[in-house]
């Protein structure tokens, strides 16, 4: 079917003037020996143009999207790492094996309790004097628990401004690569 731009237009739902721009841009070209446009050639045309439009722009929207995660990313690694070097955080292989070795020492402590005590409290006829040498003897066990040294966790002191530095400098050279 055979159109005049009027109508080509009216039936694509654009202007008249947008018909003309796309017309010079390669588009809609006039049927063979006529005056007007083929409606179901323009009307595939106008369709692909508008599809690869859009995907064009969904490419760079994408890539874009994927640049900013990429950057948020790397800002959660430098606050992790920043956390790390206040020691606000640790590695949990590292607290694992700590908090391991602790239970294990107050297990131990707690065990060796018994023969420390009886030693102790033997001769003892004194029910209060029991009572306060027990209630000593544990509450030692129990303060070997609440000290807490971030330090002694993997056995680093604590980062300094330089080291945070060089590990980005470091992650600098490896984006370049």
């Amino acid at each position: 079917m055979i159109v005049n731009q009027k109508e080509l237009a009216q039936c694509l739902g654009i202007s008249t003037r947008q018909v003309r721009n796309l017309r010079q841009d390669g588009m809609f070209q006039q049927a063979a020996g006529t005056r007007g446009y083929s409606i179901e050639k323009c009307v595939q045309e106008y369709i692909d143009f508008k599809i690869n439009a859009e995907l064009g722009r969904s490419a760079s929207i994408s890539k874009e999207k994927i640049q900013a995660e990429h950057e948020e990313v790397k800002r959660q690694i430098s606050v992790l790492k920043l956390r790390k070097l206040r020691r606000e955080l640790h590695e949990a292989a590292d607290v694992e094996a700590f908090l391991s070795d602790m239970l294990i020492q107050f297990k131990n402590r707690l065990l060796s309790l018994p023969t420390k005590m009886a030693m102790e409290i033997a001769g003892e006829t004194d029910v209060n004097q029991i009572i306060d040498t027990l209630t000593k003897d544990i509450y030692e066990a129990l303060d070997e628990l609440s000290e807490y040294d971030p330090d002694d966790i993997d056995g680093q002191e604590a980062g300094t401004y330089d080291e945070m530095y060089e590990d980005e400098d470091d992650e600098d050279e490896d984006d370049e690569i």
